[in-house]
């Protein structure tokens, strides 16, 4: 499931830009929504690897801040195909989203998704680490290992 759609990614950049960035043909006009709706999904994809791992999948109400990060993702990825003069400003976007999906990810930040102030149910087999070892006491043994990657 995609954390944004075309038009929300249409409300948020220039036109010029959009048009530039989803058409081949230099002489195009409107934004060809079939390759702006292919670059979020795999933003949508990319954040769920971050969240994956914490959160139950997927989510049934994304917050807000997901939509944000998934058109940032989207047009770095969408600029690295094509040179465009704002390529540094995409690419500071999107380290700073990927900063933030990491933050999430170990705990540090919430995306906001409960009014309770209760995060959701974490996915199956995700341990969650508090400062001194996880909640509950014991972490699982480790399956890699320098011994067992020796040769690799």
């Amino acid at each position: 499931m995609a954390y944004a759609t075309p038009t929300d990614l249409i409300a948020r950049y220039p036109n010029r830009d959009l048009v530039q960035l989803s058409n081949e043909d230099p002489t195009q006009s409107t934004v060809n929504t079939a390759p702006l709706a292919q670059a979020l999904n795999d933003a949508s994809a990319e954040i769920d690897g971050y969240l994956e791992s914490r959160f139950a999948l997927p989510l049934t109400d994304p917050p807000q801040v997901l939509t944000r990060l998934t058109c940032d993702i989207a047009i770095y990825r969408l600029q690295t195909l094509r040179p465009l003069h704002d390529l540094a400003d995409a690419r500071k976007r999107y380290e700073d989203g990927v900063e933030l999906l990491l933050r999430v990810a170990r705990g540090e930040v919430t995306l906001g998704l409960a009014l309770d102030n209760i995060e959701p149910a974490q996915a199956q087999g995700a341990v969650v680490t508090q400062a001194g070892g996880d909640a509950s006491g014991a972490l699982p043994s480790r399956v890699f290992d320098r011994g067992s990657l020796k040769g690799y």
